[in-house]
């Protein structure tokens, strides 16, 4: 099996494979990395008229780009609720945060990594609670080993393509799980079994979310090599990571004896952060699409890498502060949309490290 790294323009494999007919529907998945609420965030989401919080000015160049897909999956790197609001060393954001991911068209949320128990059992509930009354998906975190019973794997069924997700984390830095709440720890015996349960309802694809590796490393260690092998040995077609705070490699391996396609990525980046050094300032959108043929086979017939950065900006009549999240590929022929060329200039020395990575 070869690798095979692909630009941001989308990779289209032939409808036609080994004689099988393709339909037409075609399921449209997409990734996001670490979202995150650090201090400076909070406090420029404030408005100070209302005495609300309001962070959709962060989405707002990125949902179109959701728009084109079925299901977009996050890493919500935050607990929400919990006041006072507060960012690292020990998260809790506000509900807003919840609410413009959203309603910008995220519409799952991965919630095991090592800030699950920054606020203790009320910190998880909360979360649950929040993501349940506003009909966001989620999983990785339960407030009691039932109710992870009942809702392990979480699964996704659209255009006739059954999606069973998973999602694990290294850790909880050091912070104890507080009983009854369950947060999914990188274990293989308990993973064994979650995939087995997994298969027991006929998914079409397994995709495993991991928060994992080493922050601020730019190439994946061996300990996530051995992960994904261990992921493909029991059958999961995708792992996707997060943790690290920047890109890692992403790779695509195709199985053409067994018809099984393998897509990994070992790290999405920050998504949305207060993280201003290079290359903590960007991340990238992974795209797949995902089709079943006539026989019920399911391929990956393409995907696509969407390179991001993190705009922050200080509005120069009232000093507040702002967040945008800009694909650089619209964004890098508007050198005159941004206040300071200087920070023209690291979106596209972002962007260049980016491309590294293809």
């Amino acid at each position: 099996m070869s690798k095979i790294y692909n630009s941001f323009l989308i990779f289209f494999i032939s409808l036609y494979i080994n004689g099988q007919t393709f339909s037409k529907d075609t399921l449209q998945i997409m990734f996001v990395g670490d979202i995150m609420s650090h201090g400076p965030q909070i406090k420029a989401a404030y408005q100070s008229q209302t005495g609300t919080y309001d962070f959709s000015e962060s989405f707002k160049y990125v949902t179109g780009i959701f728009k084109q897909a079925d299901w977009v999956i996050g890493n919500l790197e935050t607990t929400l609720g919990v006041k006072p609001y507060s960012g690292y060393p020990q998260f809790s954001a506000p509900p807003a945060l919840a609410k413009a991911c959203r309603d910008a068209g995220i519409n799952v949320l991965a919630t095991a990594n090592n800030h699950s128990c920054d606020k203790g059992k009320k910190g998880i509930i909360n979360t649950i609670n929040l993501l349940d009354s506003i009909s966001v998906k989620h999983l990785g975190t339960y407030k009691n080993n039932i109710e992870r019973q009942n809702a392990t794997p979480l699964i996704l069924d659209k255009k006739g393509i059954k999606v069973a997700v998973l999602n694990y984390t290294y850790g909880t830095n050091g912070l104890p799980v507080p009983k009854p709440a369950v947060v999914n720890l990188i274990d293989t015996k308990l993973i064994k079994k979650d995939i087995v349960k997994a298969k027991t309802l006929d998914p079409d694809i397994i995709i495993a979310f991991l928060h994992w590796g080493q922050q601020y490393k730019n190439k994946p260690g061996q300990t996530q090599k051995q992960l994904v092998d261990f992921f493909h040995k029991q059958g999961v077609n995708i792992v996707i990571g997060s943790h690290p705070h920047v890109i890692q490699d992403v790779d695509f391996e195709r199985d053409y004896i067994n018809f099984i396609d393998y897509f990994t990525v070992y790290s999405l980046g920050n998504f949305i952060s207060n993280q201003r050094t290079f290359p903590r300032d960007g991340s990238m959108i992974v795209h797949l699409s995902v089709t079943k043929n006539n026989r019920g086979q399911v391929r990956l017939t393409g995907y696509k890498l969407i390179p991001v950065w993190v705009y922050k900006y200080q509005n120069k009549n009232n000093r507040k502060w702002h967040y945008e999240i800009l694909p650089v590929e619209h964004f890098k022929y508007r050198p005159d949309y941004f206040i300071k060329n200087t920070d023209y200039q690291k979106m596209m020395h972002y962007y260049k490290h980016f491309l590294k990575y293809l």
